[in-house]
């Protein structure tokens, strides 16, 4: 049953993007930057702080050029932007167990960090509650995954939900909060004078 309502989720996630990138057509500089910053994220998550004997770990910052490329050039080139990271992330020995599995971990996963902009990005505050909520949705969809799909990995008498959550929030979690900690720090506005224009 978790396995069909996560069919029709990934569908209709599919279904709203590619009408997003109908009406949103890409220039040659705007695909070569969305290949470049795919590549950056691809590159910063081979390179693990932590590596957890099952898969996965904290990189060094991943997401944080994904939420980035949201921010400045918006929804529809983050989206894409995290769609080619997810698939770029297949180049790392994958590990997957079911077709829905790869859609969520390995792409819905990084497609929402594109989600960053969703509030605006006029003010500091509304470029964090994005980011923060950009990041819990991948999160969410990890902990969904490894439940449905991971169970028997949780220790014996753990209630697979608490295991799922605490071994995805300590690993995409906290890259998550400290890619924020680090976009609050960087000049927004000043990068997208320099960049974007």
């Amino acid at each position: 049953m978790m396995i069909i309502l996560l069919t029709i989720i990934s569908v209709i996630s599919f279904a709203f993007y590619l009408m997003d990138l109908k009406k949103n057509k890409f220039n040659i500089k705007t695909m070569a930057i969305i290949s470049m910053i795919s590549a950056l994220s691809y590159i910063l998550y081979i390179i693990q702080f932590i590596k957890y004997p099952q898969g996965g770990g904290i990189s060094l910052f991943s997401m944080l050029p994904i939420m980035l490329l949201s921010i400045l050039y918006g929804r529809t080139v983050g989206v894409t932007g995290g769609l080619l990271f997810g698939v770029l992330k297949l180049l790392n020995s994958a590990f997957i167990v079911h077709p829905i599995q790869f859609i969520i971990d390995y792409l819905l996963s990084t497609m929402v960090l594109g989600l960053a902009c969703i509030f605006g990005i006029d003010k500091k505050y509304k470029i964090i509650c994005g980011c923060l909520v950009a990041v819990s949705l991948s999160i969410v969809l990890n902990i969904i995954s490894g439940v449905v799909f991971f169970a028997q990995y949780a220790p014996k008498g753990m209630n697979v939900w608490l295991y799922s959550f605490i071994y995805n929030f300590s690993t995409g979690g906290v890259e998550g909060i400290l890619s924020i900690i680090i976009l609050m720090i960087l000049p927004i506005k000043r990068l997208e004078k320099v960049i974007v224009t």
